[in-house]
């Protein structure tokens, strides 16, 4: 009879202890919608997915909307565990992943619940640098930093390095490099450049467009093909501005400043001549002409002679009763033995003190003093 007691006993301490651990169980249960179902009751120690797939970056932009998140049922509280990354990894509270070039951590904050943060960008080579890190890229022609932008963190572009790669520049920031001044600039479409934005010359800066005198030229400081040039633009002499075509005078040559794409130069093109009424005038090189007399004819070219352009005298002409009867060489002289009045007179080609040539006749008893240091030649018709 005890026996039977004792299991009637020990039946009703199990249903009471079953009783017990069915209540304790329902305790620890926790309700909550989640894994793509509506509200119910979740077991301990199961876990509960929440929330929607994760969007971080939007119009290229860092951008969190919201994310993917799992808990854990615990003594009837749903624990926050962690998240999901971009590829539906599941993650715990701390763990990060990188997506379209930034890291972002999965943290629990302050208030209690789950939630994404940026905490670093990545580079090209992979590299990713946490907030005010910077680098550069892999041709070393600009260097970048990740910057915090209010809950986000952004890649931003800081300038340019120098052409010998040994110094950064910030955007608008320039230097010095032999003849010509560069800048690291921001265009109009977002992209960054080294621009040349200047001229060097004789230790002093000009921008586009500016020009100076350097001895006998005048230079400018242009763009050509984006890149800054140096370029001759004009001439100087005597404190006069020359240009293309524009012409002076210096020692009977006619000069004319010449500005080619490929040379520029000060080049003679004639010789200054006088009229037969004394007037300057401007002679081209190989022209031929005339001086006058009311008895000859004084012929005259003008000719390149190393660099300068000079008159030469080619020949006197004697005119007699209005026809070119004589012809002679300068520093010549000749008999002419035709009847004149019954005498044969002689003739001479001479160069004046003035560089003027002039032919003179002379009586033949003239002839010892009046061809001294001349040279015969026979008259030419």
């Amino acid at each position: 009879m005890l026996s039977g007691a004792l299991l009637l006993l020990a039946v009703a301490l199990g249903c009471a202890s079953g009783f017990i651990n069915d209540a304790e169980m329902s305790r620890r249960r926790c309700w909550s919608r989640g894994n793509g179902q509506p509200a119910r009751w979740w077991n301990e120690g199961e876990r509960i997915d929440r929330g929607k797939s994760l969007a971080l970056v939007y119009n290229f932009q860092p951008y969190l909307s919201l994310g993917k998140y799992w808990y854990e049922c615990s003594n009837g509280e749903l624990k926050p565990r962690g998240c999901f990354s971009n590829t539906n990894e599941r993650l715990f509270v701390g763990g990060k992943f990188v997506q379209d070039g930034y890291e972002t951590a999965c943290i629990l904050g302050n208030d209690g619940y789950l939630k994404f943060e940026f905490t670093g960008c990545q580079s090209t080579d992979g590299t990713v640098h946490t907030v005010g890190e910077t680098w550069e890229d892999d041709r070393r022609m600009y260097w970048f930093v990740c910057r915090q932008d209010g809950p986000y963190v952004k890649i931003d572009i800081g300038g340019c390095l120098t052409h010998d790669k040994s110094r950064r520049l910030n955007l608008d920031e320039s230097y010095d490099l032999g003849d010509y001044t560069y800048k690291c600039m921001k265009k109009y479409n977002g992209t960054i450049q080294m621009c040349s934005v200047g001229c060097i010359h004789q230790g002093v800066h000009y921008n586009v467009g500016q020009q100076w005198p350097d001895g006998d030229y005048i230079y400018y400081c242009k763009l050509n093909g984006g890149r800054c040039q140096k370029a001759c633009i004009g001439c100087q002499f005597e404190g006069r501005q020359l240009f293309d075509g524009d012409r002076y005078h210096k020692d009977n040559t006619v000069y004319q400043c010449e500005i080619r794409p490929d040379r520029f130069g000060h080049r003679p093109v004639g010789c200054v001549a006088r009229d037969e009424e004394g007037r300057t005038v401007e002679k081209v090189i190989g022209c031929r002409w005339y001086s006058k007399t009311k008895n000859s004819k004084v012929e005259q070219t003008c000719e390149l002679a190393d660099s300068k352009a000079v008159v030469k005298t080619v020949g006197c002409i004697y005119v007699h009763k209005g026809y070119d009867t004589l012809f002679l060489y300068p520093g010549t002289y000749t008999i002419w033995n035709q009847s004149l009045e019954g005498t044969s007179i002689g003739v001479v080609c001479r160069n004046s003190t003035d560089g003027q040539p002039s032919l003179e006749t002379f009586e033949m008893n003239e002839l010892p003093y009046k061809t001294q240091g001349l040279k015969y030649d026979q008259p030419r018709g």
